[in-house]
């Protein structure tokens, strides 16, 4: 499997749907150009969002525990890159999100059912 593939993650905002002056923050994880958004149902302020960091600015307790989690988030993404790269399997923006969020589904090969079904029969 290539390795030097781009990968990528940033967050980001959009505005609260719901609530004037606030930002919902995102995640986007970009590789080869392909990108895949989760949104970490969190919110912001607008005046206490950096865009260019893409992190909260101000050194409250609100703002520290918010950074806090993104690093966390980071953290967790470059591990489902890593085991996805250590599992051989396709690596892509939406193969990371759905590990993140727990989704993926472990699929079998042709290979794997067939052995499976010759150790049956062979038990009988």
């Amino acid at each position: 499997m290539r390795t030097n593939q781009t990968f990528t993650v940033i967050f980001f905002t959009r505005k609260s749907r719901s609530i004037q002056n606030l930002l919902s923050i995102y995640v986007r994880i970009t590789i080869l150009g392909k990108r895949a958004e989760i949104s970490l149902k969190r919110n912001i302020e607008t005046v206490k969002w950096d865009a260019d960091k893409g992190r909260g600015k101000g050194n409250s307790e609100e703002i520290r525990i918010l950074n806090s989690y993104l690093d966390q988030v980071r953290s967790k993404l470059m591990q489902c890159h890593n085991q996805l790269i250590q599992e051989d399997k396709i690596i892509s923006s939406n193969a990371i999100k759905l590990r993140f969020l727990g989704e993926d589904s472990v699929t079998k090969s042709l290979l794997d059912l067939t052995n499976i079904t010759m150790r049956t029969w062979s038990m009988s």
